[in-house]
């Protein structure tokens, strides 16, 4: 199920108030228009039909993914237990098991963005995390200069690609190679993992026990 809000946003650049759509939760299979809102990164941009200013918006969201069995929770550092905890209101009040979904929260919005479009390509997010930090680590070594202080997944024109985010962006290929090869060694061995913050800091911990 979606919940939509249309809530008064005051524009910062000319000060008039419009309609904004807030999503509480987003069910991508009901919805497929605000999904590919989420996909290309358009869904928090709040455009002002007054002056075309445009600034984007922080507000919480449940995601689901039914069709891939997901469900990612955005939300600020300070409530991820409270998000924990909405995930699992969340089991109770839709009456059946979600055992079989993959159940994550991020609190960046360019995360969320980042696993619905791991997620609609059938992809790991774990894998895809290990595969980031090896590459992060790397760029931060090879252009200490640019000092990277992120990375973020996309796919663009069937490319698995990696943006590196510094004082000047840079951005990195891999193949399905990469991919398997990562998924084989270091994924694979991990059962029953429950882990709900699927992050380079997840990933870190993981290449440390290895």
């Amino acid at each position: 199920m979606s919940i939509e809000l249309k809530e008064m946003v005051t524009c910062p650049q000319c000060g008039k108030d419009s309609k904004f759509i807030v999503w509480n939760s987003l069910n991508g299979d009901i919805d497929p228009d605000a999904k590919q809102q989420l996909l290309d990164g358009t869904l928090f941009v709040f455009e002002c039909p007054h002056c075309g200013h445009s600034t984007n918006l922080f507000y919480p969201i449940l995601y689901h993914d039914m069709k891939n069995k997901t469900m990612v929770y955005f939300t600020g550092e300070e409530s991820v237990e409270r998000a924990k905890m909405a995930f699992n209101d969340t089991v109770n009040k839709i009456g059946f098991s979600l055992s079989n979904h993959r159940m994550r929260i991020v609190t960046d919005q360019n995360a969320l963005r980042e696993k619905a479009i791991i997620f609609e390509n059938q992809l790991d997010d774990r894998v895809i995390e290990i595969i980031k930090l090896l590459y992060f680590a790397n760029a931060q070594k090879q252009c200490p200069d640019v000092h990277i202080t992120d990375a973020y997944f996309l796919i663009a024109n069937g490319k698995y690609l990696l943006q590196l985010i510094g004082e000047r962006d840079l951005s990195a290929e891999f193949n399905s190679e990469l991919y398997e090869k990562i998924q084989a060694q270091f994924v694979a061995p991990l059962v029953n993992d429950d882990e709900m913050s699927i992050d380079m800091d997840w990933a870190q911990q993981v290449l440390t026990r290895e």
